[in-house]
């Protein structure tokens, strides 16, 4: 995961090299480019010294002001798991995948889990 002060770098540096070939560019999000981020955003946050829970949730891309304009894509089928697998054990991999994403979702354990 990468420091949302990154993405806003960016943002500003593609607008700003933009500006001169298209002037309407300074109002779009990255200068009206595409850009193609990948990763699981329910990840470890950030290390931030000495932070506080506000300061490490503030800096992850999530609080960037354009998130709102990002287009989130998710994947259905853990690849991993699926590959290599044999027949008999299709069903047994099958439930484990669909336990990850519910841990991954919080859709299993409780808050005093720690």
């Amino acid at each position: 995961m990468v420091h949302r002060f990154c993405f806003e770098a960016l943002d500003r540096t593609l607008k700003d090299i933009l500006r001169f070939s298209y002037t309407s560019c300074v109002d779009m999000p990255f200068g009206g480019k595409v850009v193609v981020l990948g990763g699981d955003f329910r990840q470890i946050l950030h290390i931030i010294s000495h932070g506080s829970r506000q300061e490490i949730v503030h800096a992850t891309i999530n609080s960037f002001h354009l998130w709102s304009h990002c287009h989130l894509l998710t994947l259905t089928k853990n690849m991993r798991l699926a590959s290599g697998g044999s027949p008999h054990n299709l069903i047994e991999i099958k439930e484990f995948s669909e336990w990850l994403l519910k841990i991954g979702d919080g859709d299993l354990g409780e808050d005093v889990d720690g």
